[in-house]
């Protein structure tokens, strides 16, 4: 029994380590001023666009999820693109040209923004809006909190949807508290 237990947890320790490796060869920042823009122009912070990203694709424009999702975003043709598209007033985008950055991150931000201008009155927005991203809005609305106040993570009945919010969440405030770092480091060489 002592045995199987310390194998599993080798096991485990092996996998999180294999992750970590792998993410370290992330880069995070190939997109960065094309994010910044497209965040700037829906009112987005650029760090939660990012956190997104990590999660959705490790930056990989080529990226295809098991539901049909595309790109950095993995946003899906039949529905974000085609909202996206509505609400423009311009032709469905090819699956095809789905799989370009800046296509994929105006997209996708925009269906976010769209999403975070929803859930803006609750304390916890970012991550109901992450749950419409992830798992629809009629999941999010299910999961909404009574009060404004009340956190959301505990209303989340999908397993993976609740992981998905976690991890973005977190890689998010791993890049506030990395670019706050950064502007003091900036203002000690001035």
């Amino acid at each position: 029994m002592f045995v199987a237990m310390l194998l599993t947890g080798a096991a485990v320790s092996v996998a999180v380590y294999h992750e970590e490796i792998r993410d370290s060869f992330v880069d995070q920042n190939k997109y960065h001023r094309q994010i910044a823009r497209t965040a700037a122009k829906y009112g987005v912070d650029s760090r939660l666009i990012k956190a997104l990203i990590f999660r959705e694709s490790r930056f990989d424009p080529n990226a295809r999820g098991r539901f049909g999702e595309i790109g950095l975003m993995q946003i899906i043709p039949a529905s974000a693109v085609e909202d996206w598209a509505r609400y423009h007033g311009v032709k469905t985008p090819a699956p095809g040209l789905l799989y370009s950055p800046s296509l994929n991150i105006e997209i996708g931000t925009w269906y976010l923004a769209k999403a975070l201008t929803r859930w803006r009155r609750y304390r916890h927005g970012i991550e109901l809006a992450l749950c419409q991203y992830n798992a629809g809005e009629s999941r999010a609305v299910k999961w909404k909190p009574k009060t404004y106040e009340a956190p959301v993570l505990d209303n989340i009945t999908i397993q993976s949807t609740r992981s998905y919010v976690e991890t973005i969440m977190k890689k998010y405030r791993e890049f506030c508290e990395n670019s706050t770092l950064n502007k003091g480091l900036n203002n000690d060489k001035k």
